[in-house]
């Protein structure tokens, strides 16, 4: 069975007749909506229930959409819908707000709630493609009940959802409100809202929605391939207190935090504890070939989560000549024309027409140059993504940092980029990092490499495949080989050691390297055949005979002259140093990692030197004298680790893996220096990767002594 598409496509304002009488709030209008199904203008004729749902960005700041009265019916000529509708202010910051819509703004879309497509059974979708709730324990959700009801309809037991309010709210910021910034989310709608309100945090049981008070919060809810609509009414019924009408929750793109748009107009002042918010669900089209997975319906798909790579490569054939690049919205493709100086304000002021030029919907179709019979398909896949990830810039290489400010603030957070081997400088890797994983920006930087038709994507500093995000998630322990790229060392005591660690750590274990030839690559193409995650962090030195290698499931290139930021991304992602032995760079090497430990900033490790021919006993000797006279801290020769085969070097690990306080202890390793790096380890990699769980060895393994 084709199960029919409830929502309307957006509408816009056809004729704007002015102020109700005696209503300096309320502004008349016509609305007119486009090409509308068949299955909408026959529900319609067919009296099936229906609402007009508001724009999100204009409810949030408290604009109500709504139909000319009760008694309002949609007037249906041939494909198009018109209605006779109003626009109501409920928000006294705002000022004369009313005046700035205008005739063609976008405004809204019908929703038809047909009984015979509404999901009776609410608990079958629960936690498939449904998850509600704030998360209490694994599976377990709280923060929302299931009720049941009588479809008046239909006469069928139904469920909806009550769900609790989250404990924050949106706060409009006065000294910020202005007719720009207010038309600014008329036009554009929630990117622009970041200008004009903060999120604080709340306690429900105290905070109180005073009558003729407009309150924006959250829900938690993501939705797979079903609608939810949210009821006018909030419960208990009796208080008076209403959704505004952006009561649409879409298929993909509603997912982790809603918001919720509350006006009180009752006549008793209430708490927020009390207030639920009812929730109905309908079937939907669902358009992805890819299956449902429950972690990103919970947190939203993104392109890479839909398109194959070759549809992918497909996206870049709209990207014109001398174009800076396209922006990607839906089924609109807007060019960037390239400014005469790339760098200067016109080419930001270029940038910005042009996500406005993006976000406006037109009602007629759009014609691409070619034939091409598969892009329809892909458009239909783009339609759902999800939320801040709907907006894609394609461009030939990645931009300015410049531009992505421009283009991140205009609403853009996804850049897909052509490009095979980029290398980038230290601010450019330390800045994607900041707008991939900080929650208040939320980016995501794409490389497609057209010579292996493969897609990447940025992750923790890094380039991986989209897929290989959960497998370096679950590593715990990640090795960091440093050695030498010459012909001359010998790397058979690093492979020896490498095949050993992964019969014994498996998938918890990950390897970091240079990314460039000798012993990285001995060791990338071991940790590839024991499927361990394997990182390069390289560094353009092409003209020292050190090609970076392009089989890393990790890799990330610093431009040449950044020796330093690429060894200190390298110490910051590894936790185990092993040092084989080596030249000049492994020295070097070996003195950072040494002094990094001394500073307190990697945890306090076994340094392992891998060395049969006693070529670092100077460097030891070295270190320990040092210690003597006191330059140093005295446990910094207990932690280096000489090993003169594989078998030493495993049990050294080993013994530090599965009970660290024991080695610490056995080492006169001091417990205070011990807490020391653990805490500020943790600190400066959650500053600096923003990785959500960092091996400071404060717990034991007992699963290694198997």
């Amino acid at each position: 069975m084709k199960i029919a598409q409830i929502i309307s496509s957006d509408g816009y304002i056809s004729d704007i007749q002015g102020k109700a009488e005696d209503k300096a709030d309320i502004l008349l209008a016509h609305f007119f909506f486009p090409n509308v199904s068949d299955y909408i203008r026959g529900a319609l004729e067919e009296g099936k229930p229906f609402f007009f749902s508001g724009r999100s960005g204009n409810a949030q700041i408290g604009i109500k959409t709504d139909i000319l009265s009760p008694e309002t019916v949609p007037l249906i000529d041939n494909l198009d819908v018109h209605l006779d509708g109003k626009l109501q202010n409920l928000n006294p910051l705002l000022g004369d707000a009313l005046d700035l819509f205008k005739t063609g703004d976008e405004i809204g879309r019908l929703v038809i709630m047909d009984p015979e497509l509404r999901i009776h059974d609410v608990r079958h979708y629960l936690h498939k493609r449904l998850f509600v709730g704030r998360i209490s324990g694994k599976g377990h959700y709280d923060g929302f009940e299931i009720r049941q009801e009588t479809d008046p309809l239909t006469g069928q037991k139904s469920d909806y959802i009550l769900a609790e309010l989250e404990p924050y709210q949106y706060c409009f910021e006065p000294g910020a409100i202005n007719e720009s910034s207010v038309n600014d989310v008329i036009k554009k709608g929630r990117i622009a809202l970041a200008k004009i309100r903060s999120r604080t945090s709340l306690v429900l049981e105290q905070a109180l929605i005073r009558p003729g008070e407009l309150f924006i919060g959250a829900i938690k809810i993501s939705l797979g391939d079903i609608y939810g609509i949210i009821d006018a009414v909030t419960v208990p019924e009796e208080l008076g207190i209403e959704h505004l009408p952006a009561r649409v929750l879409d298929p993909f793109r509603t997912f982790r935090d809603r918001q919720v748009e509350l006006y009180h107009f009752g006549p008793i002042a209430t708490s927020l504890s009390k207030i639920k918010v009812r929730i109905r669900f309908f079937r939907a089209t669902n358009p992805l070939t890819v299956p449902l997975i429950k972690n990103k319906v919970r947190n939203g798909y993104r392109l890479c989560d839909l398109l194959t790579n070759a549809e992918v490569s497909n996206l870049f054939h709209f990207v014109e000549d001398h174009s800076l690049g396209v922006i990607l919205n839906k089924n609109n493709f807007v060019q960037i024309a390239r400014a005469i100086d790339p760098q200067g304000q016109a080419q930001l002021e270029i940038i910005k027409n042009a996500v406005l030029e993006s976000t406006v919907r037109k009602p007629k179709k759009i014609s691409f140059k070619g034939s091409n019979g598969e892009f329809a398909k892909t458009l239909e896949k783009l339609s759902v993504l999800g939320g801040i990830n709907s907006r894609v810039f394609i461009g030939d290489s990645f931009p300015s940092p410049e531009v992505i400010d421009a283009l991140r603030i205009s609403g853009v957070r996804t850049f897909l980029i052509d490009t095979g081997d980029p290398i980038f400088r230290d601010d450019y890797v330390k800045k994607m990092i900041r707008l991939t994983h900080a929650v208040s920006s939320d980016c995501e930087f794409l490389r497609y490499d057209s010579q292996t038709d493969k897609l990447y994507t940025f992750y923790h500093g890094c380039f991986i495949e989209p897929d290989d995000r959960e497998r370096f998630d679950v590593v715990r322990y990640w090795f960091a080989f440093y050695g030498s790229h010459t012909k001359e060392a010998d790397n058979q005591l690093t492979i020896d050691l490498i095949n050993k660690l992964a019969l014994k750590f498996g998938g918890e274990m990950g390897i970091v390297h240079g990314g460039g030839p000798g012993l990285m690559k001995e060791a990338n193409d071991l940790a590839r055949q024991h499927n361990i995650m394997s990182v390069g962090i390289a560094i353009d030195l092409e003209g020292e005979h050190q090609l970076s290698l392009t089989t890393c499931d990790g890799l990330i290139k610093y431009r040449e002259g950044l020796r330093l930021a690429r060894q200190d991304h390298l110490q910051k992602l590894s936790n185990l140093p092993i040092i084989n032995t080596g030249g000049y760079g492994s020295a070097e090497e070996l003195s950072i990692t040494i002094t990094s430990m001394k500073l307190h900033e990697n945890p306090l490790a076994p340094i392992i030197l891998l060395d049969p021919d006693n070529l670092w006993a100077q460097t030891q000797a070295q270190v320990i004298e040092i210690a003597k006279n006191s330059y140093g801290p005295m446990f910094i020769p207990n932690l280096i680790k000489p090993c003169r085969n594989g078998d030493d070097a495993l049990d050294e690990l080993l013994q530090f893996c599965m009970s660290p306080s024991d080695w610490y202890q056995k080492n006169d390793i001091p417990q205070t220096s011990v807490q020391t790096a653990r805490v500020k380890a943790e600190r400066i990699r959650r500053e600096t990767l923003y990785q959500k769980h960092v091996e400071v060895f404060d717990k034991t393994n007992s699963k290694l002594s198997d």
